[in-house]
């Protein structure tokens, strides 16, 4: 099940996205401060800073019957 924008923002809380200091609807990654993401209340939704949709597109996503561990054991 999808979470919606406000799931996300509490959820992205708890893993420690800090508040912006300059915007209180933006939430920016603790050690990389471009990394952030926009909550629009009017619209219930949110938006990825540039920095984040790029880094979005390196995650390959890996199917459930395959293993997540790259290195062989």
């Amino acid at each position: 099940m999808p979470l919606d924008a406000k799931e996300l923002i509490l959820a992205m809380l708890e893993r420690g996205w800090q508040p912006s200091g300059s915007d209180p609807d933006t939430l920016v990654h603790p050690q990389d401060h471009t990394l952030s993401v926009r909550y629009h209340p009017a619209t219930d939704t949110v938006t990825a800073s540039p920095a984040l949709e790029r880094a979005i597109a390196l995650v390959i996503p890996t199917p459930h019957s395959k293993s997540r561990s790259f290195w062989r054991k």
